[in-house]
Parts: C-alpha cells; structure tokens; sequence
C-alpha cells in the first residue's frame, strides 16, 4: 500500500472498486499516482467502476507465493480488462476462458487485507 492507493484499498474493503479519473482529461488510472500518464495532470477524483470485465489472459499457479493461498494451490491468476479500460494482474476463481466475462467479489486474503477477485456472474434463470 502507497500514500496513493490508500483510497482504492478502502474502498476495496468496503466492497466497492475505485480508480483514480483525471481531473483534467478524464484518464481511468492504474495504479494510482500523482500524475495522470496521459495529459500530467495531478488533478483528479477517486470514482466508482463497473465492476465487471474480460478475461485478457491467465495462468494457473502451482506455487503459493502468499501465505494465504498455500490451501489454494493451484490457482488461478488473470488479468483482466474491466469495462472502464483498466487491467488489473488479480486472483480468477472459478475457470473461465480468455474472452469470457467476469465480475468482481471482494475476498480477505491473509496479510494482503481485503482484495478484489474476478469470477463469472452468477447464472441467470
């Protein structure tokens, strides 16, 4: 955790997914920062995301590099786009495939606190 993603933390353990947006040009920012990539604004506003996106790729850990996923093994890890633009390196439960639609949940994960994790939607009837 930095001084500039303290909000996105927070609001993660309250369950809701947060990215910086530049004041200046709109910019969807991650990781957070000081500076928008785009147009060096240092202006912007912390706002709520969709929480949902695709799968751009993933893998399947065999190997516990947190504490807290050691019963987990194996696992997978993704990386997902959401619907805002922002792609996040995140935990995949379940098994979707890459292109496939996932939303977010929020899941306490040892020393990391509460994170965002990716699954599919809940089927519909």
């Amino acid at each position: 955790m930095t001084a500039d993603d303290t909000t996105f933390w927070a609001q993660a353990r309250a369950g809701r997914l947060v990215f910086q947006h530049c004041a200046g040009c709109g910019y969807v920012r991650w990781p957070a920062a000081g500076v928008c990539p785009q147009c060096l604004g240092r202006g912007y506003e912390w706002k709520p995301v969709q929480p949902v996106g695709t799968v751009w790729s993933y893998a399947v850990y065999h190997r516990a590099y947190s504490a807290a996923l050691k019963d987990a093994v194996p696992y997978n890890v993704a990386l997902v786009e959401l619907a805002c633009g922002v792609r996040l390196l995140t935990r995949l439960v379940g098994e979707p495939a890459v292109g496939s639609r996932v939303e977010a949940r929020f899941e306490e994960i040892g020393e990391h606190g509460v994170v965002p994790v990716f699954a599919p939607p809940p089927a519909t009837a």
